[in-house]
């Protein structure tokens, strides 16, 4: 339906269709786009429409590729997944659905096989290697419950 836009904005569109075909995108990363290529805002509003029509955008899609790739190659926590999604515009129930869907046999056994393994590269004190375990993997965003419990293992 590209035929609703003049020449000079089927350019901008066809920019922001491959934008989006290259990886998948959320509706704050396409505005933010759109920005920086000096739209007006009523013919952002009208891309955005033919992108979601046309599924170019799609913000379910984003959040579940999203999820499974920081989870697998970033091993992120769940908390980190949340605070990143919430701050690209993502709407908490969407969150909530593909964090949920999260099986939690998977989950901890990449916290499992992360922490091990993080564990062996610790140097220092006893203290300084706890220290340090803590503060990485709360910044990944894992539950406190899961770092503590695995924290017994250093000594």
């Amino acid at each position: 339906m590209l035929t609703n836009f003049s020449e000079q904005d089927k350019v901008i569109v066809e920019k922001i269709q491959s934008y989006c075909l290259y990886q998948d995108r959320c509706l704050k990363e396409v505005k933010k786009k759109l920005n920086t290529l000096n739209t007006e805002k009523d013919l952002q509003l009208k891309i955005i429409n033919y992108l979601v029509d046309s599924d170019y955008l799609n913000e379910e899609r984003f959040t579940k590729f999203f999820i499974q790739g920081k989870l697998r190659i970033k091993k992120w926590g769940k908390i980190k997944l949340k605070y990143e999604l919430k701050s690209r515009g993502i709407d908490s129930i969407t969150i909530d659905k593909y964090i949920n869907d999260i099986s939690e046999h998977e989950y901890l056994s990449y916290f499992e096989e992360y922490s091990t393994n993080k564990i062996n590269f610790l140097k220092g004190t006893i203290d300084q290697k706890k220290r340090s375990f803590i503060n990485y993997f709360m910044y990944r965003g894992w539950e406190n419950n899961l770092i503590y419990k695995k924290l017994n293992e250093i000594n």
